[in-house]
Order: C-alpha cells, then sequence, then structure tokens
C-alpha cells in the first residue's frame, strides 16, 4: 500500500534550485580560495622583492657613507698632492668676573 505522491511544480523547482545551489556554493568556495592562494603568492613575492630592492639601498647607503668619509676624502687629497694641516684654533673667553 504504497501511496503514489505527485510533487507539485515548486517542489521540483525547490529541490533543483537547492541542488543547484550547493553545486555552485561548493564551486565558488574552490575557486575563491584558489584565487586566494594566488593573491597570496603573488603579495609573497612582491614583499621578496621590495626586501631585496631594500637591502639593495642599504648597501648603497653604507658604500655612499664609505666614500664620503673624511679619511677617504683625506686619502684622495693627499694622492692628487693636497696637504691638509689640522688648525688648531685657540679661543679665549673675556669676561666680567663679579
Amino acid at each position: 500500500m504504497k501511496k503514489n505522491k505527485r510533487q507539485s511544480g515548486f517542489e521540483r523547482f525547490a529541490k533543483k534550485f537547492l541542488g543547484l545551489s550547493f553545486i555552485l556554493f561548493a564551486l565558488g568556495s574552490v575557486a575563491l580560495n584558489s584565487y586566494e592562494s594566488t593573491i597570496n603568492v603573488n603579495c609573497k613575492k612582491t614583499e621578496e622583492s621590495i626586501n631585496a630592492l631594500q637591502s639593495d639601498i642599504d648597501a648603497l647607503d653604507m658604500q655612499k657613507q664609505e666614500l664620503a668619509s673624511f679619511s677617504r676624502l683625506k686619502s684622495i687629497a693627499t694622492s692628487k698632492g693636497y696637504k691638509y694641516q689640522q688648525s688648531s684654533v685657540a679661543s679665549t673667553i673675556i669676561g666680567d668676573n663679579d
């Protein structure tokens, strides 16, 4: 004694819509996770290139400081025939000691 239930058009539509919604949700979730992973990889590569450039900039700054140091300038001036004499300056404070 089995009853044969007929489904209405709305029930069939609801079931199809529910199944399609689950499938779209699963595909969308996988697609968004893949996209997020791609963005993370690109961010990591960009950060690594920024770090490499920053270390190059730091190395150039150190090299600039070495080239502009007083001892370097003095050695270049000496090699070109110039002489540097350190001047000793004495100063006297004249004041009223009341």
